[in-house]
């Protein structure tokens, strides 16, 4: 497991969780009693404490930095604040919620004695413990999302088909099935066997083209098994790499030497061009920025995706790999049909099918597909992951299937 954030920024939000936890204890400590607030109180930071342990001593062993003491310490650390940092945040809406019920419970005006309740069925529940019970289905249900989170990481890449459909295809592609890799992120949550096993399960869809936008490997030694492994697939019309940004943070001089000495061919800012039938597909490579500025991200791109398309014939299928969905904008400009992207994982949760987190990036391409004008995008959630977590969002490894659009 790689962490999800550096050790600094863990320990902060671990710090962080203490508190929304300690602030949670004392507002429910004040909704109680006087008599009985210090009990609760105690209790409470004696739980909070406890789970605080786990998380508290991976820590610990992350920062000895002796490796499989502090691979353990990642794991330790990171899995139990998947699971206690939204439940804190659980925990405190909660709270808060209990709070404002107690404030207007308070705040009601008196009246006249009312009169004794009838006594109530023994099967009876009373409001209060219904409003208890509803209080602790936040906080239960932030952990358990936590829990399922970590649960389904480990499960096997779905295969979906993806119709993508153009006006005016040549009717020799129209059919045309692409194998889209991204992301597979070998040594660290998948391996060669994963591929290897993924093959063979897309073997009966009989693609026609597999495509690899970046992001292979994080151990190199599993790059080059896992070119040969595709190699040895052979689809009819070939095997083609574009660049991610981990083939440069895992120092482009020493990966793209190991993609050039393989049968599949790496594209940085070129093109080749196939034919299919008598129809002719231009498959191109965008470079990766490897950069976070998103002017900067823009501007690279916007190069990068001109130089690509120079070399385009006219009236062939123009498709484009680019790791970054960010390349769609220039891709749809310089006239390409459709892009093929990867890199978000899918910021690894979903909702109905999109990244949960599209509504709050409206203008980016998280994952799925997309449109602007008579070009296409497909950004897929990626074949693994660096950090094992997917929570309605899970692994992919789809097949795009090209159709003519009716009309």
């Amino acid at each position: 497991m790689l962490p999800a954030l550096p050790l600094p920024q863990t320990l902060v939000l671990f710090l962080a969780t203490l508190a929304l936890a300690a602030a949670s204890v004392w507002l429910l400590s004040r909704a109680r009693p006087a008599a009985r607030r210090a009990g609760f109180a105690r209790a409470a930071v004696a739980a909070v404490a406890a789970l605080a342990a786990v998380p508290a001593a991976g820590m610990l062993l992350w920062s000895s930095g002796r490796g499989a003491e502090a691979a353990l310490g990642v794991r330790l650390a990171w899995t139990a604040l998947v699971v206690l940092a939204p439940a804190a945040i659980g925990l405190f809406a909660a709270s808060l919620l209990a709070a404002a019920l107690g404030a207007l419970a308070a705040l009601r005006p008196p009246g006249r004695e009312r009169p004794a309740p009838r006594p109530a069925p023994a099967t009876a529940i009373s409001r209060r413990a219904l409003v208890r019970a509803s209080l602790s289905i936040l906080p239960a249900s932030a952990a358990g999302a936590g829990v399922r989170g970590l649960a389904s990481a480990p499960e096997a890449p779905r295969v979906p088909l993806v119709r993508m459909r153009f006006r005016d295809l040549h009717p020799d592609l129209a059919g045309l099935r692409i194998l889209h890799l991204s992301d597979l992120h070998l040594g660290v949550a998948r391996h060669v066997e994963d591929l290897e096993a993924l093959l063979a399960r897309v073997a009966p869809l009989a693609p026609d083209l597999i495509v690899l936008t970046g992001d292979v490997a994080d151990d190199l030694g599993q790059l080059e098994a896992a070119l040969d492994v595709l190699h040895l697939y052979r689809p009819r019309l070939g095997i083609f790499a574009s660049l991610g940004n981990h083939e440069y943070l895992n120092r482009i001089e020493r990966t793209r030497p190991i993609y050039e000495a393989s049968r599949v061919e790496l594209l940085v800012d070129r093109g080749v061009t196939l034919l299919a039938g008598s129809a002719r597909i231009h498959i191109a490579g965008a470079d990766d920025p490897v950069v976070w500025d998103r002017d900067q991200v823009e501007t690279f791109l916007e190069r990068s995706v001109a130089r690509c398309r120079e070399q385009a014939p006219e009236g062939a299928f123009r498709l484009l790999l680019c790791h970054r969905p960010e390349g769609f904008a220039p891709a749809a400009r310089h006239g390409f049909h459709l892009t093929l992207a990867g890199h978000t994982h899918g910021g690894q949760v979903g909702l109905f099918g999109r990244s949960a987190f599209q509504a709050f990036f409206p203008d980016l391409h998280l994952w799925g597909a997309y449109r602007r004008g008579e070009s296409r995008l497909y950004t897929t959630s990626g074949f693994g992951h660096w950090f094992p977590f997917r929570l309605g969002c899970p692994t992919e490894a789809p097949i795009i299937e090209l159709a003519r659009e009716p009309g």
